[in-house]
């Protein structure tokens, strides 16, 4: 029977989201939705999941059709959407968010001994029965969506919408989430999924849709297309994406532009060290909470005081505010709690940093919303009203046009489209052609791999426990030698 979409249609006054969209999809089949920020992938989504009314078409699920008027109508139909923003209370505990949907009673009170059976069952193959019992609000960014995962999979889907929630997992998340999905295809449950990471894509999905302008363009078998040619039929162009390698230069050569000696790593009670230089582009790479956040965190003065040394000259920052007045920037891939301020408008939120702290004019906001290819009506809109996309290039926008020394970004293409990710990667590497230098967290490993062959000068470090792991350069910068030393233990123990 499967899921069929006919000719759908959605515009938000004279905004156009959806328009015609036809696709089909059969039981057990995990199907890829491709495209850029503001396509429609989202709309259609929602419309599928009863978030949004479709103006026009017919949606027809297991031989009917289908028009929810509520999410809570689509899960009473096992029409289960998962999104990027979570549907969790984060002054609940995970197994009270996770059965919150369907909560197990006992006469007219809450069955707790149920509430915990239901949620250890699922937790336990997510391998997270130790956070059972804690807030949401405590969690890590992707605890939170393996949570929402969580919730979605004890309510025993037949149709499956996963909009974005893989964009904060790292490697050991995805692993589990892969396991999930194929256990989902043999219970004959369709999956619909969104993501802008093309690794996961061709490793969880049959096939895939591709959405631009709000139109579905075309739907094709996910390994007879080459990711080069799925970007080319997304954006409407011939996109290269073999990596360009640059004859980097030893990282001798280069001056040195900051002396951190030392950095501390609050999460685990130790210090590092770090000499950046001019010119450089260093990722950060390990498993989740080995202290990744915490030294980019330490660099911009929020756990406290920080001494170091700039070009030669010792600088003690206390708090951000120092931080960028020493020409720090700090990009963060959580836009609702660090990025975006949701009740201005885009031209507000561009010249937050650089008139509030650097008393400086911003100048046109236009031209830097169009630099970097935001789509939007005017500057005056509130930043909400973008795409999450959209709104994380408005955020990127604001902290590059202060001509940041160091730019600290903490996995900052989360939830941004595969074009707009490589366009953000070109504007790092030029930011450190410039003279400056930037330091990267990322989640995703075939990332960091990408923009360190990008650079002249580039080094990746792996983190372990509060400790740099490994400091990797040229060609030791591979995603095997990255999994390797995020997980030194496991040779240790080979060893032994």
């Amino acid at each position: 029977m499967g899921l069929i979409f006919q000719n759908i249609s959605k515009k938000y006054g004279a905004v156009v989201a959806i328009k015609h969209a036809e696709m089909e999809i059969e039981n057990g089949e995990v199907r890829a939705i491709l495209g850029g920020n503001g396509s429609g992938k989202s709309t259609l989504a929602k419309a599928l999941g009863g978030l949004i009314s479709k103006n026009s078409g017919e949606i027809i699920f297991d031989g009917q059709s289908i028009d929810f008027k509520s999410p809570k109508e689509a899960k009473k139909n096992h029409v289960i959407m998962t999104s990027q923003e979570l549907s969790l209370f984060g002054n609940l505990t995970v197994e009270e968010n996770i059965c919150i949907c369907d909560v197990p009673l006992k006469g007219i009170f809450t069955d707790k001994k149920r509430i915990k059976e239901k949620s250890l069952e699922i937790l336990k193959v997510m391998k997270l029965e130790n956070i059972a019992t804690k807030k949401v609000e405590d969690l890590a960014p992707n605890q939170q969506y393996m949570v929402e995962l969580a919730k979605a999979l004890v309510q025993e889907p037949k149709l499956l919408i996963i909009d974005e929630i893989t964009s904060a997992l790292y490697r050991e998340d995805v692993e589990i989430v892969d396991d999930i999905i194929k256990d989902l295809k043999k219970k004959g449950c369709m999956v619909l999924f969104i993501s802008h990471r093309m690794s996961e894509l061709y490793a969880m999905c049959d096939s895939v849709t591709i959405m631009k302008n709000g139109e579905t363009l075309g739907t094709y078998p996910m390994q007879e297309k080459t990711e080069s040619e799925l970007l080319s039929l997304m954006v409407g162009s011939k996109v290269e994406t073999g990596r360009q390698h640059k004859n980097r230069q030893a990282k001798s050569e280069k001056d040195i532009l900051i002396k951190a000696p030392h950095i501390k790593i609050p999460s685990y009670g130790t210090e590092e060290s770090l000499e950046i230089r001019k010119g450089e582009i260093i990722g950060v790479a390990g498993l989740q909470g080995h202290g990744q956040t915490d030294l980019v965190n330490s660099l911009y003065g929020n756990l406290g005081e920080i001494k170091i040394i700039i070009d030669g000259k010792e600088v003690s920052i206390h708090n951000s505010r120092q931080a960028v007045s020493n020409g720090f920037a700090f990009i963060s891939g959580d836009r609702e709690r660090d990025g975006t301020f949701q009740e201005r408008n885009l031209a507000e939120n561009l010249a937050a940093v650089k008139e509030l702290v650097k008393h400086e004019k911003i100048g046109d906001s236009r031209s830097v919303l169009d630099s970097f290819n935001v789509k939007y009506d005017n500057p005056g809109q509130l930043i909400t009203a973008l795409s999450g996309g959209n709104q994380q290039k408005v955020v990127v926008g604001r902290w590059l046009s202060t001509k940041p020394r160091l730019l600290l970004a903490n996995d900052p293409t989360k939830g941004i489209d595969v074009k707009a990710r490589t366009d953000l990667h070109k504007e790092f590497v030029k930011l450190a052609e410039e003279g400056n230098a930037v330091i990267m967290i990322s989640s995703d490993d075939d990332e960091l791999v990408n923009v360190a062959s990008m650079a002249e000068c580039s080094r990746v470090i792996v983190m372990y426990e509060g400790h740099i792991s490994a400091i990797l350069e040229g060609d030791a910068i591979t995603r095997e030698n990255i999994s390797a030393a995020s997980m030194p233990i496991e040779e240790k123990q080979m060893q032994a």
